[in-house]
């Protein structure tokens, strides 16, 4: 099969012909259709995370926003069939089960883990093999309106269940990019108010389109405005899909009592907090790690009901993974994009 793979980290991935993985009696082998194209895929191309951080070795297959159809199913499976048309739970795929953060049911934590696209190979080629219990049934759902909640959707909705949003919160979205267009749709089924910030005006415009009630331009004074339409309260909650310093510090601005920091970017931070104001103002502050099957079950559960709708925006074939990771990079996908082999 073709897969195309990362062989040097600040190079071009390459498209190489790999054997057919062979599924494990408890596995499924799928026919790829769809594979997202996530920011971390580009950190990996340039170097600034490596497999071998993760245990993994070179060359390997990069993408794990896996969505397609079983064609093969090991001789103990059972909830599967030839056929089903499927989304892959990449990140909980290969936890062990037996540590105990995955006996604890924080399997997203998993002390053993070794996902697909990140220590063994992943979703950019035409078939992959995987545990069937990391699948999730999406039935009429397209594969490339899906494939993207593994990643950028799962770990927003996350992170609105950790910060326990309420309908009278006021969320703040900020880096309204494909990630955070998914925390826009799931804050409003919450009933929360969304604020939107980027820097981008056309990310402003697609977060509008999806239903924030506000939009700040980034690029000016994002805390004076987010006071000035909270009436100078501040905000509930605040999402930070882009980790550096300054967002990070003009959201602990943007907080009011009770405030809620989730830090969901890997950006360069740092993370500064003055511990008075944690005090004083009793803020929570947390990372958020991608998500349990059980966040990403029902995830899906409210795409099938239309209440999440696709982000999807440009589709791209397998031979050409590098010019969408390299429209990544320029800024130049709105929403999300996928490779469909």
């Amino acid at each position: 099969m073709k897969a195309m793979r990362l062989h040097e980290y600040k190079q071009p991935l390459k498209l190489d012909e790999i054997d057919i993985p062979k599924p494990g009696p408890k596995d499924a082998l799928i026919k790829i259709q769809a594979c997202g194209v996530c920011h971390t895929d580009l950190d990996f191309q340039e170097g600034n995370l490596t497999t071998e951080k993760f245990g993994g070795k070179r060359p390997w297959t990069l993408g794990h926003e896996i969505a397609g159809k079983v064609v093969e199913v090991g001789s103990e499976v059972a909830e599967f069939k030839v056929g089903d048309s499927v989304l892959v739970d990449y990140w909980t795929a290969y936890s062990c089960g037996s540590c105990i953060m995955c006996r604890t049911g924080f399997e997203n934590c998993c002390i053993h883990n070794s996902p697909p696209g990140f220590t063994r190979d992943g979703g950019y080629a035409e078939y992959i093999a995987v545990p069937a219990r990391s699948l999730i049934h999406i039935g009429d759902l397209k594969p490339e309106d899906v494939a993207t909640l593994a990643c950028g959707g799962i770990t927003s909705f996350r992170a609105l269940r950790k910060a326990m949003v309420a309908p009278s919160d006021k969320v703040v979205v900020y880096g309204a990019g494909g990630a955070g267009t998914f925390a826009i749709q799931i804050a409003k089924a919450m009933g929360a108010s969304v604020i939107a910030v980027s820097r981008s005006e056309g990310k402003l415009e697609m977060a509008k389109r999806f239903g924030a009630d506000y939009l700040v331009d980034g690029k000016k004074d994002p805390v004076n405005d987010v006071l000035k339409i909270t009436g100078g309260k501040g905000a509930n909650v605040i999402l930070d899909f882009v980790g550096f310093e300054q967002t990070l510090e003009n959201g602990l601005k943007m907080l009011r009592e009770l405030g809620r920091l989730l830090v969901i970017g890997v950006g360069p931070g740092p993370l500064k907090c003055i511990p008075d104001d944690a005090v004083n103002y009793e803020l929570t502050i947390s990372g958020v790690k991608v998500g349990t099957h059980k966040d990403l079950t029902d995830l899906v559960t409210l795409a099938k009901k239309g209440i999440i709708k696709s982000i999807t925006t440009k589709t791209f074939k397998l031979d050409e993974v590098n010019e969408a990771l390299e429209q990544l990079k320029r800024g130049q996908i709105l929403g999300r994009s996928v490779i469909k082999p």
